[in-house]
């Protein structure tokens, strides 16, 4: 349980470092051990109140909860496995082979979603989208503009089918970019930052956190590719690997949030307190299997 890192401010948690230095996170891991103890105890203690049954869920609620919005620090993730494409097809879609991957994205409910544009250092001057990523749980596709040309807006039967969930991180500007040189409205579409919030999460976790928290694995973002030139044909390999990870990433955060929060759907305490927030499991029940 990371119960004391979760509850200090960013600023609070660097003064303790400041001030303790190597001692810190032993000092938060004694913390931590005393309230998990002190938490146990009042388990038992609220037998009387409570159902046994109904006090434990109560308590692995909020242990999911604490385990899914508490951040890493660098460190911690410089321990992780990296999110890999291994056993996972990347395919940059040319003209050819466009209908053909429109129709077999078509068969899924869900699709990892993420866009990029060319930066500009220019004062005033903005570039038109440069890519849009759709990825199942083992196969990215990639939609250049550059390559594709006036053909991108055959996507938008797909990116505005309404059968189909589009999940990402951080979808505002994707979808403002979409809206605005494609006149594509994509939706449904889900913002897992949107529903780390719902959880407790004090502001947008990011691809990293939320890699780390759902999948266990480090996701790297190193700015060279972010502000790299999205528009050039042919993409570099760590441009494609980039495009085509943040997209995997999202489709299967979004099916480890379902795995991890299933338990607790639909479950109400004795007060009939429903344990997911209502927003947030309204979102997500068509995805929750039948208890």
């Amino acid at each position: 349980m990371q119960l004391m890192r979760y509850c200090l401010s960013p600023n609070k948690l660097a003064w303790l470092r400041e001030e303790l230095g190597e001692h810190t996170d032993k000092l938060l891991a004694a913390m931590d051990a005393a309230g998990s103890n002190y938490l146990a105890e009042l388990t038992e203690l609220q037998a009387g109140d409570l159902s046994a049954g109904d006090s434990q869920l109560k308590f692995a609620w909020f242990q999911q909860k604490l385990a899914l919005t508490t951040r890493l620090t660098d460190a911690e993730l410089a321990n992780l496995t990296p999110l890999s494409l291994v056993d996972v097809r990347v395919e940059l879609v040319s003209s050819d082979k466009l209908t053909a991957a429109l129709q077999q994205l078509s068969s899924e409910s869900v699709l990892g979603f993420d866009t990029e544009t060319r930066a500009s250092f220019e004062p005033g001057v903005q570039y038109p989208l440069s890519l849009v990523q759709l990825a199942t749980s083992d196969t990215c596709y990639l939609f250049q503009q550059a390559v594709l040309g006036e053909r991108l807006a055959e996507l938008k039967p797909l990116l505005e089918n309404e059968q189909i969930l589009k999940v990402g991180i951080g979808l505002r500007g994707d979808g403002q970019a979409l809206k605005r040189d494609w006149d594509i409205q994509v939706s449904p579409r889900l913002d897992l930052n949107w529903a780390m919030a719902q959880l407790g999460a004090g502001k947008e976790m990011g691809t990293r956190q939320l890699v780390a928290a759902l999948l266990y694995k480090r996701i790297d973002k190193p700015k060279k590719m972010t502000l790299s030139n999205w528009q050039q044909v042919p993409l570099s390999p760590a441009q494609i690997q980039y495009a085509a990870l943040d997209a995997l990433a999202a489709n299967l955060c979004f099916w480890q949030l379902i795995d991890k929060l299933q338990g607790f759907y639909g479950k109400t305490t004795v007060a009939n307190k429903p344990l997911l927030p209502p927003s947030l499991a309204a979102r997500l029940a068509s995805y929750f299997h039948p208890a």
